[in-house]
């Protein structure tokens, strides 16, 4: 009896029932858990990698746009404002205007400076035609003169001729040679006369040509004055939207004082710095993803535009001078430009500045 109830105790042990239920179960549970992890990397992870080989990404990326800053072109002070921030403004919209008192005064002087000057040419062209006259009545009168010359030196010569055969008495050759003298001094002094004629035309269309000079920058200087004063109402040069503004009405504000910048109404773009391990495989026109952190979930697509001819490095302000000095090596990044295929919806705008991650698809 005492044996039989030691076998029957020791049927009903674990041991000797074979493996425990509980450890059965966790071994279970165990190959489900490995099988169900494997399922998931084989349908996540796989994808995933396959992405990542095929294509190229970075952080180090953001929404690019076109800033245009706005600047005094004269100085004065601000007189009106007619934007405030924020504000959606079209090309050639009044931004500001300043005060334009000083311009017009000198616009006013600027054009009496030209009246002048217009009125003392119109005088200087009658000398000239006046002088105009002088000579021509000093070139007429030397040829009369060179003539009367020419008539008493032919009647000087056979009086001459008469004296020597003693025709004629020495008192009348006298009287001719006197006239002959007389001829010659007389185209002499017309001769002077063409000489002090043309020498005062000489020097009335010299003056008249230092005139027109000065017309022309008379001329010149009252564009530019009317120009300074157009200035004082400055404008938008572009259709855009009011995105800085420093100016207020009463500030003075100094030539090239930045007032206020807009951003340009267009499509954006990303500008994607990738290193220079990754853009060895990179083309235009392949595509990319681009990931906003802004909008969660928002996949945009767009395609490689071009390659900034250098890396970001050497268009610094301090470009690195790794000829001197210790060098370590540092892996370089270059801008890619990135344009999207289409623009973005009003209900996920892009705005400069804002940070994405950008995939390029590098396959061939």
């Amino acid at each position: 009896m005492a044996e039989n109830s030691e076998k029957e105790i020791e049927k009903t042990r674990p041991e000797a029932a074979g493996e425990p239920p509980s450890r059965n179960g966790r071994r279970k549970a165990m190959w489900l858990a490995v099988i169900l992890l494997a399922a998931g990397i084989a349908f996540f992870g796989i994808p995933r990698g396959y992405y990542s080989w095929t294509h190229a990404s970075t952080d180090d990326a953001f929404v690019d746009g076109t800033l245009v800053p706005v600047a005094s072109e004269v100085a004065g002070r601000i007189t009106a404002l007619r934007v405030d921030e924020h504000q959606a403004v079209k090309a050639g919209d009044p931004l500001l205007e300043i005060d334009g008192s000083d311009y017009s005064v000198s616009v006013a002087q600027k054009e009496a400076s030209l009246l002048k000057s217009r009125s003392e040419k119109a005088e200087l062209a009658s000398q000239k035609a006046s002088a105009e006259g002088e000579l021509t009545r000093a070139v007429a009168a030397m040829a009369a003169a060179k003539a009367e010359e020419e008539l008493a030196r032919k009647e000087r010569a056979r009086y001459e001729s008469l004296l020597k055969e003693e025709i004629i008495p020495q008192a009348q050759f006298d009287l001719v040679d006197a006239r002959a003298k007389t001829a010659a001094a007389n185209l002499e002094e017309a001769r002077q006369l063409v000489f002090k004629a043309k020498a005062a035309l000489a020097g009335i269309e010299t003056k008249a040509s230092t005139l027109g000079y000065e017309a022309r920058e008379a001329e010149a200087d009252l564009e530019k004055a009317r120009l300074d004063l157009s200035r004082t109402v400055v404008v938008s040069p572009l259709d855009g939207i009011v995105a800085k503004k420093s100016a207020e009405t009463g500030k003075y504000v100094q030539k090239g004082q930045t007032l206020l910048i807009i951003a340009k109404q267009e499509v954006p773009w990303v500008t994607a710095n990738f290193k220079e391990t990754q853009v060895g495989s990179m083309r235009i026109g392949q595509e990319a993803d681009i990931r906003v952190d802004a909008y969660p979930g928002l996949v945009l697509k767009g395609h490689v535009e071009s390659f900034q001819p250098g890396t970001g490095a050497v268009f610094s302000l301090l470009p690195p001078e790794n000829a001197t000095g210790n060098f370590v090596k540092v892996v370089q990044r270059v801008p890619v430009r990135i344009a999207l295929d289409r623009p973005p919806d009003p209900e996920h705008p892009l705005w400069p500045g804002l940070s994405v991650v950008a995939s390029v698809s590098v396959r061939r």
